[in-house]
């Protein structure tokens, strides 16, 4: 038996027309009432991005050569001291949901004490005054930094606050070692079969090519400088072949440059894989932009340690043996101690000092053909990225028990400065 609804006949009901007009006007108003105060809560939560630069006095147990330089640790740790200080003071104020971050841009010494220059970043409602909240802020940091405790020992009188617009304050970011435009929030499976790269993600990434092709990956270390492989230039020596090009794509680049001299390791002796890194200076030096600007070097005592946030990039194979790719891709991989990837079951031994090894033991995640020279990166507490290794070798591509291996950076940090001044 078919199972259709059976439809039973009914005398249909109508309504009277003074009632159609009444629910008609009732329902006007319920919903203009809605929009209202749709577009009173979208304009009143509405906020708005607002960029300060500001200096401030400080003295120190520690001398400035110390912590001075860049990228250094002892830069990292007075940083994160004072752009803590300063969180503190806004915390304590009407503007604690207003404060984003403090940034410290850059140190510069003074007569009697250490200036440090730094971004302040705040997010106000759309409906409030722009001016006052100037006033505010430009009351609100001095005051409030007369409780803060040290080392350091700041000078809250000294505070200088000047309001400064998205174009200069990306100016300041992109001049900062490390810094990038967005954050990967997944873990991708792999590069092969991994993520694509949004621009300014990874900016300090590089396409080395040897006549128009891309061979490997390379690191921006300054804007005339880049960190790259040994293996990459073995038998491919002749400048005037080789291109460097910037930006997620091979083709169309964001930038594009030649090549003035390469410097490979004396003591790379190929086929052995240690000592395999190479530096390369630009023909002339890169305009640092969102998309292109360069990473951190890390001293040569930093410790990269197993559970540190780690990224390789490149534009290598999807697959063993396989072709280049003309976008950037990306993989989070996991740094795996020396003594397990020397196991017979994975390397045996061939792991040296200056090498460290990364990906996963399950496979799946790893660099390939054409990564070779790219970057093997990892941030510090304040998210700012530091160059821990560069492709260099491994078996095949993301097989179980044979991650990838890379060149230690802080193994070469010496080396590195020798040849770039860096």
């Amino acid at each position: 038996m078919y199972r259709l609804a059976v439809v039973k006949n009914r005398k249909r009901a109508c309504l009277q027309p003074w009632v159609i007009g009444l629910i008609t006007f009732i329902s006007l108003i319920v919903l203009a009432v809605c929009i209202g105060l749709t577009v009173h809560y979208v304009r009143y939560n509405q906020r708005k991005t607002y960029n300060y630069y500001s200096t401030l006095s400080f003295t120190s147990n520690k001398l400035y050569g110390d912590f001075g330089r860049e990228g250094s640790k002892n830069f990292t740790e007075m940083s994160q001291k004072i752009e803590s200080m300063v969180k503190d003071a806004f915390h304590k104020s009407p503007l604690r949901e207003e404060f984003v971050k403090s940034h410290i841009i850059r140190f510069s010494q003074e007569e009697h004490g250490v200036l440090a220059h730094m971004l302040l970043i705040f997010r106000f409602r759309s409906t409030e005054d722009p001016e006052t909240s100037d006033k505010i802020i430009q009351h609100v940091l001095p005051e409030k930094l007369q409780d803060a405790v040290g080392p350091p020992k700041l000078d809250p009188e000294s505070v200088e606050i000047k309001k400064i617009n998205k174009t200069e304050t990306d100016n300041f970011l992109n001049n900062c070692c490390g810094t990038r435009r967005s954050k990967t929030t997944s873990q991708s499976v792999r590069i092969i079969g991994g993520t694509q790269v949004e621009e300014g993600e990874w900016p300090w990434q590089a396409s080395l090519q040897w006549d128009g092709i891309h061979r490997c990956g390379a690191t921006l270390i300054n804007s005339t400088w880049l960190v790259s492989a040994a293996h990459c230039f073995r038998t491919y020596k002749d400048l005037d072949r080789w291109t460097v090009s910037f930006g997620v794509t091979i083709k169309p680049p964001k930038m594009k440059q030649g090549l003035r001299r390469i410097f490979v390791h004396e003591k790379y002796k190929y086929p052995s894989h240690d000592y395999d890194i190479s530096v390369a200076e630009l023909s002339s030096p890169v305009p640092y932009t969102n998309a292109v600007h360069r990473i951190c070097l890390p001293d040569a005592s930093h410790e990269f340690h197993p559970g540190n946030e780690m990224f390789v990039t490149g534009f290598g194979a999807l697959q063993n043996d396989g072709g280049s790719q003309n976008h950037l891709w990306q993989v989070q991989v996991d740094l795996i101690d020396t003594q397990t990837c020397n196991e017979p079951q994975s390397y045996n031994g061939a792991i040296t000092p200056r090498m460290l090894c990364a990906g996963s033991l399950k496979g799946k995640r790893d660099a390939c053909q054409g990564d070779s020279g790219g970057p093997l990166v990892s941030p510090d507490a304040r998210d700012i990225w530091y160059l821990a290794g560069i492709v260099s070798w491994g078996d095949e591509c993301a097989q179980p028990n044979k991650p990838g291996v890379y060149t230690r950076v802080t193994a070469f940090r010496d080396w590195i400065r020798s040849k770039t001044g860096i």
